[in-house]
């Protein structure tokens, strides 16, 4: 696919960057494992390039790579990670006020899904973060679509529990 061809490589990794290592701090909530983890799925996609269909998408192959590293180190972790919350940068730049409820959303929402178990935080991340639908992810969690769909479901009403309860207290 683009074995050898530096150009290509090199448009691959500017494009991927960001949300690849983006879906990988969120899932390994640590910014040094999220950049091994984005070297070594990079490393493994330059590695399988030939064997890459390319009739498919690539962008649910790279996040396939990278999610089942991600789960793979997971297994291994001997204990659990500690909250991400995201950074001001991120912010959108607008009137003092605006800023602290969307700051204040932002950190609530990220609480609120690192407190998904991780089968459910992880189809939020693909779904609404790096938006796969639904069959593009059962492809990248290696899941049937009907559970693609209950996780989902299960996932997005635990937040809106968990942000109501937040609201409340």
């Amino acid at each position: 696919m683009f074995a050898g061809d530096e150009k290509a490589t090199r448009q691959l990794l500017e494009r991927y960057r960001r949300p690849l290592y983006g879906t990988l701090l969120r899932l390994t909530r640590n910014p040094a494992d999220a950049e091994e983890l984005f070297q070594e799925t990079f490393l493994r996609a330059l590695r399988a390039g030939s064997r890459f269909d390319a009739s498919r998408r690539f962008k649910p192959w790279i996040f396939t790579i990278a999610t089942n590293l991600a789960r793979d180190r997971a297994k291994r972790a001997a204990h659990p990670a500690a909250p991400m919350l995201l950074a001001p940068e991120e912010l959108p730049e607008n009137a003092n006020q605006r800023i602290e409820h969307s700051w204040n959303l932002r950190v609530d929402l990220s609480r609120a899904i690192n407190e998904l178990p991780d089968h459910h935080r992880e189809i939020i991340e693909l779904r609404f973060f790096e938006g796969l639908d639904e069959p593009e992810i059962a492809r990248t969690a290696d899941i049937p679509r009907g559970t693609v769909k209950s996780r989902l479901h299960h996932a997005v009403r635990k937040l809106r529990d968990l942000m109501t309860t937040e609201e409340t207290a």
